[in-house]
């Protein structure tokens, strides 16, 4: 009886239950019929996975399904991506360049394909590479003179900050607004803008009245050197200057004359009363 036990334990057969399961698992994976690859899909096993991937009845949906799991490990991906007739699909390419453990240069080359606004997505998308960021931006840059008023408003309003200061140029005022409104600008993306020789009047304009840009310390440093600024918006925000500050820009010639004078009139002011 010993022995007969001994015979059947597990620890002596050359395939043990996982093992043996997941050899199953693959095969039937391998085989199924595309209504029942949804067991499969979730699955751990790059074995599982892969066999999936062999299976003929494999294809868009099952793709799709596969690279909304942000988990997928880079081995898959990087095997869906060789099927070739799966990449003529315009949504699979878009779902490979979005996936953060799709293979750099597999990821970069799928830019080339992608329309305007997915590139733009891509740019935003948490996760990613900086190169592949960075490269849908280069491509997005490249298109933006040949853009429609209507495409630049939605690129101003939807951009990534970079995007969103490269159309801050010239006279539209709707252009102008919505990136000032862009919920990805910063101040470090704006601040240059302001030394810009393309800076326009209304753009300073815009900046020095925009309720949250006018408002920073920065902003109002960077506003008061660009000869656009108009007076009155340049006296509003000379009495919350620091006293080192009012200093340094009664000496800067970036900044006006008038406003220079003033500024050295009252410091000597000050002086006077102390």
């Amino acid at each position: 009886m010993a022995a007969r036990e001994a015979e059947t334990s597990p620890s002596e057969k050359p395939n043990g239950p996982e093992t043996s399961s997941g050899l199953e698992a693959a095969d039937l994976a391998s085989h199924c019929s595309g209504a029942e690859m949804s067991q499969f899909l979730y699955t751990s096993d790059v074995g599982v996975l892969n066999a999936l991937l062999a299976n003929p009845q494999f294809g868009e949906r099952e793709a799709l399904l596969m690279l909304n799991r942000r988990d997928l490990p880079s081995s898959v991906v990087q095997e869906l991506a060789s099927l070739r007739p799966i990449l003529n699909s315009y949504a699979v390419k878009r779902a490979l360049t979005k996936h953060p453990s799709t293979p750099l240069r597999t990821a970069l080359a799928q830019l080339k394909f992608l329309y305007l606004f997915d590139l733009v997505s891509v740019s935003l998308q948490p996760g990613l590479s900086a190169e592949v960021k960075r490269a849908s931006e280069e491509m997005i840059l490249a298109q933006i003179p040949k853009l429609a008023i209507g495409q630049r408003i939605t690129l101003a309003k939807r951009g990534s900050a970079r995007l969103a200061a490269s159309l801050l140029k010239g006279e539209n005022t709707q252009i102008i607004q919505a990136v000032l409104d862009n919920p990805y600008l910063t101040e470090a993306v704006l601040l240059p803008v302001l030394n810009r020789s393309d800076c326009t009047p209304r753009i300073v304009e815009a900046i020095a009245a925009h309720p949250r840009w006018g408002l920073r310390y920065d902003i109002r440093l960077a506003l008061l050197r660009n000869s656009s600024l108009p007076l009155a918006r340049a006296l509003a925000i000379l009495p919350g200057l620091k006293p080192q500050d009012a200093q340094a820009m009664s000496q800067d010639a970036a900044v006006s004359p008038q406003i220079r004078k003033y500024l050295s009139n009252r410091l000597n002011s000050s002086k006077t009363d102390t």
